[in-house]
């Protein structure tokens, strides 16, 4: 009925949740690894804690008045808590990231906390303030390491700085969540990719004709429709009756590389990578990546996802990051904003590049702009700068909490 209280077991369930924040919150590793975990949801979001990375790192984010939360203090952060404590914490962090906790959640509105930290010996000295509604965990820890690389001008903070950079090292690493595996025997693969160099038996030519090899006359790769209309709806309409590529039993290509075809079609005949004396180029990969996208061969693409993000460095960032947007693939951006965040200095300065260091054969690639709008902006978003904050009277009457 609509005035019907909630049954025991949905109260159970909620303070359970609740009682996991609550543990979370206060870096309380040994409470987490012990708790029925099967049921909650790792990317949530929390009115106080923000995200799971968010509890962790910063414990209680929300402006709270004292009486509503019991203890509200014994919320210490990565900052303020003891040796043992902060050891604690970076241990329940790297557990939450195996789980699949994501550190580019965005805290919620209520998130409305502002945060300094007084030094441990001098009381008198303190960090400016940052401010968590709306950021990401790693926006705030790198906001964290700002004001306090800031104070280091006038005392010692170079132990709480290290403390930062020890978990910006665990949440900017690529998730390693293992995919589910199922064991083949070898002989199994060693069937398929007999298949696959069987040209006696494929019955569709892939012609490729990308400007790479057009200066060749273009190049044939040879395949099996059975197969192709298997691992793709897309070609398993191309190659329907009626359909030119049906009739004649030939694709042609004319963006795309032979050796990235190459790799499409390993993936989708053995589930492995060309078995060449090179491995694949980022480059390749990529463009095997946005054919399988548009082929809807989706799960060439989840393999492929994770050996490009391997590959990220400075010179195939913007790419990677580019076709990540461009084809709304979340683990690929996941992995490219880690990237952004444990480079941080670079990207900033292919932000602003020097003068004259946006063009010109010469220059280096760290010292040139990004070429694409959409990928500049990611990257200003995830490097956003707090704010400065202005108190809203004069007398600075509006209270903040200030952590013991």
């Amino acid at each position: 009925s609509a005035g019907a209280l909630p049954d025991d077991g949905m109260l159970k369930a909620e303070n359970a949740e609740s009682s996991i924040w609550d543990a979370l919150a206060m870096g309380e590793e040994s409470i987490v690894r012990r708790a029925d975990m099967s049921a909650f949801n790792w990317t949530a979001k929390h009115p106080q804690f923000g995200s799971v990375i968010h509890a962790i790192s910063f414990g209680l984010i929300a402006s709270v008045e004292e009486s509503h939360v019991d203890g509200y203090k014994a919320f210490y952060d990565l900052v303020t808590d003891d040796d043992e404590g902060v050891q604690k914490r970076i241990s329940l962090l790297q557990y939450a990231m195996d789980q699949g906790a994501d550190p580019h959640v965005l805290a919620p509105v209520s998130c409305d906390d502002s945060r300094s930290w007084e030094h441990d010996d001098i009381a008198e000295l303190s960090t400016q303030e940052i401010h968590f509604a709306g950021k990401t965990a790693i926006a705030c820890l790198l906001a964290a390491k700002r004001v306090l690389l800031l104070a280091l001008a006038d005392g010692d903070w170079t132990r709480k700085v290290e403390r930062i950079d020890r978990t910006l090292d665990i949440v900017s690493r690529v998730s390693n969540i293992p995919a589910p595996k199922v064991s083949v025997a070898e002989k199994v693969f060693e069937t398929w990719a007999a298949v696959l160099e069987d040209k006696s038996t494929a019955d569709v030519v892939i012609r490729v004709a990308a400007p790479k090899e057009a200066a060749e006359g273009g190049s044939a790769v040879h395949a099996h429709s059975a197969i192709l209309r298997a691992a793709s709806p897309v070609l398993c309409a191309m190659l329907s009756q009626g359909m030119r590529e049906g009739e004649r039993k030939e694709i042609a290509l004319a963006d795309c590389t032979v050796a990235a075809v190459q790799v499409l079609l390993a993936l989708i005949y053995t589930s492995s990578l060309p078995m060449d004396d090179d491995d694949p180029s980022a480059e390749t990969l990529l463009e095997a990546l946005t054919l399988a996208h548009r082929w809807h061969a989706q799960h060439v693409v989840e393999m492929l996802v994770p050996a490009i993000a391997a590959l990220l460095d400075m010179k195939s960032f913007e790419p990677v990051c580019e076709a990540a947007l461009r084809l709304n693939l979340s683990r690929l951006l996941h992995a490219c904003r880690s990237f952004i965040a444990g480079h941080e200095r670079e990207m900033r300065t292919k932000l602003h590049p020097p003068r004259g260091g946006s063009g010109g054969s010469g220059s280096r690639g760290a010292e040139r702009g990004f070429c694409s709008v959409q990928v500049s902006a990611e990257v200003a978003r995830a490097l956003s700068c707090d704010k400065p904050h202005v108190s809203s009277s004069k007398d600075g009457s509006k209270r903040r909490r200030r952590l013991l």
